[in-house]
């Protein structure tokens, strides 16, 4: 992660700059991890997969937007997703897309023999095609 801070006072760089290097993950958190902290979900890449849904409804979106729509969430120790981000999106992709994520139940993840919230990602809409090699025959 990098952070880029600009201003013309010098005073509130260098308080902003020492302030941030008192900052400290707590004990439990590994940056490599992704176990999470205290009361912070363990994230997982690509957990939102048929291997872990019980149920899910797909979004239908009616605008044909050529952006694909990154989507961060937050599943709950019960399988149901608690908590729904978007990276970019227009309002009336959030709303569909928010409205069929609401319906979606996981397995729980385990993590000690309990379980556990989740934080993953999922992309939606359509990502650019890649062009097709061309053939010289």
């Amino acid at each position: 992660m990098e952070f880029i801070l600009t201003s013309r006072d010098t005073k509130l760089l260098e308080s902003v700059l020492a302030d941030m290097n008192r900052m400290k993950l707590p004990a439990e958190a590994i940056p490599s991890g992704g176990k999470g902290g205290g009361a912070l979900p363990v994230c997982i890449k690509d957990y939102a997969t048929d291997e872990h849904l019980v149920a899910r409804v797909d979004p239908i979106l009616t605008e044909h937007r050529f952006i694909p729509v990154p989507v961060r969430i937050i599943i709950d120790k019960t399988g149901k997703v608690k908590h729904i981000h978007f990276l970019s999106a227009f309002s009336d992709q959030s709303a569909v897309i928010t409205a069929a994520l609401e319906q979606w139940r996981f397995k729980p993840y385990p993590k000690d023999g309990q379980p556990v919230e989740v934080e993953t990602g999922i992309m939606f809409g359509r990502a650019p095609r890649a062009m097709a090699p061309s053939s010289t025959e």
